[in-house]
């Protein structure tokens, strides 16, 4: 609390900043909905439906958690409003063909308003005991505006001949995108500790501003989105159900889907003209910027499959079923946003790194208004204009998989056992470079197997040196072949005549990608994916590893009379933590700009002198290591990406339903559930344990450089880490929630 306070105070004293609350905080979240259907039976042959779904929704948006504290000038409230309407037609042709014809328009309308008194103020970041302070106004806040129009078209025919029905349909997408979302509009400014913010000594400064606004008026940029494209996503798909006989079906088919841009994103001079690497290759390899024509998409993808389901003894007691195939899916817009926005003709950028350990200092004060862009033009910190550009790759694809599943069906004495295992293979998965970075590299004498180069500076400290002085950074957004899971599946189920049933599944699954590709920018998908080599990063298990799960439910029915019946479900789950990576937290060794990153553990005490010489911190960071199961391990060598694990979250859910059948097609049912039925029970179980998402969900080991030498490796100081995860405080919670539905 004294750290908050002087933090608040010296905010409010230099730059009028009212830094927000650092205790207890109110959110807020509210919506309005409308749910419209209409249903006309045209016929006996059509069938016509159209419903609406309008909904009118805002919140604030404040998180703390045990590593990451924000000031409540930091929150900002989101609004959102949308409404879709879709139309359906089915038809029936002589009983031997139907169809289904689909037609929607959305719109959606997302935008955000900070809460600080001072607009103006930048994200502040504030390192502390491994893990972070925020205040000032959101990052992504500041200017956030997007609008999306949205027309589909879906006709599905089916037809039947003998033994075989075909389905042949089309699916299309038409969006139409105003991206108006503009990264730090304020600047973003990085400081190593409470004392060097206070002694306003920042250690990273970085924005962007548009080339046209010299005074980067935040209204103008949100009334005026500089991206504006259109995406079409078009397939046609035909499949066959063939009955062989009684007992085998086989269902062939094949998808065909086309992703395209009606145009392209503008190419600046910087791109067309860049200079390359003369040291390209060393430690990673990128399609070089001069190359790039923004030739990506618009092609067609083939995805066949198959199916196939035998039941074996003719029954259904024994079925055997499966299927194999390629599996298109596609990337979020915001990706596409970026490469509208950050095309390097329309906005600057700047990136100043490492400025708390150079030996000449910025000049001026990146938190007044518009700092960070006056550091920027200031001759005396070079005044280079500089931009930054987010690229994709000329040969980039949708991401495609190759899925197979293998599973068999077997009933005896009432009881269903099935076991299922599934297979995925990457074709084409999202990888995401930092391509303006010099690939001049040394590594440090612990490294001996040379795992994590080192991007260094001209005098050989650790600092990247950029390919091209015009960019401030240059992102490469292309595909990878690498990544894959699978998955075993054990359940077991049987409904009982007097009521009784349950249902429970174990599963054992894992999931290896080289990255997540689950942040919104292609600057932020590399800065926070751990990896000894971020331009060239390894598979690692996935954010969504699985591992062990056992879900499942106990039901009772108890049927009073003819029009009254009540059931009784318990539904629950235990699952195995959420994985997350020990490593830096918004900061890295490696000279990369990344804002997390691996870390290495010291064989054993005497490395351990050397690379922490202050008091007793190298006996006090090997203790830590030793008392955490999977830390000990790493002794000599890395920590690896999500290879640590929160506790076991497990949950249980309780509901009760009463159902009352009236005249008619009348009928009233009230319910009653207890959600998290485990924290009822006692207040120390139904823990939801979860590793924050702020830095991809890295926990700090507690390690800060103290050096950066230009020969020879760096000295650290530590200091103790927070928890590596935190408690859910509100899925932690037992709730109750009361319900009633008339149907008619």
């Amino acid at each position: 609390m004294a750290v908050a306070q002087q933090i608040s105070d010296f905010v409010k004293t230099n730059y009028g900043l009212d830094a927000g609350s650092f205790g207890d905080y109110a959110i807020y979240s509210k919506s309005t909905k409308f749910f419209n259907r209409l249903d006309w039976n045209i016929n006996d042959k059509n069938q016509l439906t159209i419903r609406n779904n309008t909904v009118f929704s805002e919140a604030t948006n404040l998180e703390r958690d045990a590593a990451n504290f924000r000031f409540g000038s930091i929150d900002f409230k989101q609004s959102n409003n949308q409404s879709s309407t879709v139309a359906e037609l089915k038809s029936q042709f002589g009983g031997r063909a139907s169809n289904s014809l689909i037609v929607g328009y959305s719109s959606v309308h997302d935008f955000r308003n900070t809460l600080a008194n001072v607009r103006t103020f930048p994200q502040v970041e504030i390192a502390y005991n491994g893990g972070t302070i925020f205040l000032g106004n959101d990052r992504e806040a500041s200017v956030f505006n997007l609008k999306q129009k949205t027309f589909e078209v879906t006709d599905n025919f089916t037809f039947y001949a003998g033994k075989n029905t075909f389905t042949l349909g089309t699916h299309n997408e038409f969006y139409t995108i105003d991206y108006g979302f503009v990264n730090s509009p304020n600047g973003r400014i990085s400081y190593r500790s409470p004392a060097e913010f206070l002694a306003k000594l920042p250690n990273r400064v970085r924005g962007n501003y548009p080339f046209a606004d010299a005074t980067d008026n935040l209204d103008t940029q949100f009334n005026n989105p500089y991206a504006h494209f259109k995406v079409n996503l078009m397939s046609l798909y035909l499949q066959d159900d063939i009955q062989l006989t009684d007992r085998i079906k086989l269902s062939p088919g094949v998808r065909l889907d086309y992703s395209g841009l009606p145009t392209r994103p503008t190419l600046s001079p910087q791109t067309t003209g860049s200079a390359g690497d003369p040291n390209y290759g060393s430690t990673y390899t990128y399609p070089p910027l001069n190359k790039i024509t923004n030739s990506y998409l618009n092609s067609v993808q083939i995805s066949p499959r198959l199916g196939f389901n035998i039941d074996v003894k003719g029954d259904k007691s024994l079925v055997i079923r499966g299927g194999t195939g390629l599996f298109t899916g596609r990337i979020p817009f915001a990706w596409l946003g970026y490469a509208f926005y950050n095309n390097g003709v329309g906005y600057g950028a700047y990136d100043f790194n490492n400025n708390a350990t150079a030996t000449t200092k910025l000049v001026d004060d990146p938190l007044i208004p518009n700092g960070g862009l006056l550091i920027n033009n200031n001759p005396a910190n070079g005044g280079v204009t500089r931009t930054q550009v987010d690229l994709v790759d000329n040969n980039f694809k949708m991401p495609q998989m190759f899925r197979n599943n293998l599973a068999i069906d077997y009933t005896v004495g009432g009881y269903k056992l099935t076991v299922e295992g599934l297979y995925t293979k990457v074709i084409q998965d999202l990888k995401f470079q930092q391509v303006n970075t010099k690939d001049v590299v040394r590594y440090y004498s612990y490294d001996t197997q040379q795992q994590q180069p080192i991007y260094v500076s001209s005098t050989g400290t650790a600092g990247a040196q950029r390919i091209d002085n015009n960019f401030a950074n240059a992102y490469m957004l292309s595909n990878t072949n690498k990544g894959y899971r699978y998955s075993l599946t054990a359940q077991i189920q049987r409904n009982f005549p007097a009521g009784f049933g349950f249902s429970t599944a174990y599963t054992y699954g894992k999931s290896f990608d080289i990255m997540n590709g689950i942040r919104n920018s292609m600057e932020s998908n590399w800065q926070l994916n751990q990896s000894l080599t971020p331009n060239d990063p390894q598979l690692g298990y996935s954010n969504f590893d699985i591992r062990h799960r056992i879900v499942g439910t106990v039901n009772y029915r108890q049927v009073w009379s003819t029009s009254n019946a009540t059931t009784v479900t318990l539904f629950y789950s235990l699952q195995s933590g959420s994985p997350f990576s020990w490593g830096y937290v918004n900061t890295t060794v490696d000279g990369s700009a990344q804002a997390n990153s691996l870390a290495y553990i010291p064989r054993d005490l005497t490395e351990a002198q050397k690379l922490l010489p202050t008091g007793t911190q190298a006996a006090e960071f090997m203790a830590f290591v030793d008392s955490d199961s999977y830390l000990k391990t790493r002794k000599g060598t890395f920590t690896e990406r999500n290879a640590g694990r929160t506790p076991w979250n497990n949950t249980m859910d309780l509901r009760f339903l009463h159902e009352i059948k009236m005249n008619g097609r009348h009928s009233l049912q009230f319910s009653y559930d207890i959600i998290n039925f485990l924290n009822l029970l006692d207040k120390k179980l139904g823990y939801y344990y979860f590793s924050p998402n702020t830095f991809n969900s890295t926990a700090s080991v507690g390690l800060a450089r103290a050096t950066n030498p230009a020969t020879g490796d760096p000295t650290f100081t530590w200091s103790a880490p927070a928890a590596p995860y935190s408690i859910d405080p509100l899925g932690s919670r037992w709730q109750m929630q009361l319900g009633a539905r008339y149907s008619f």
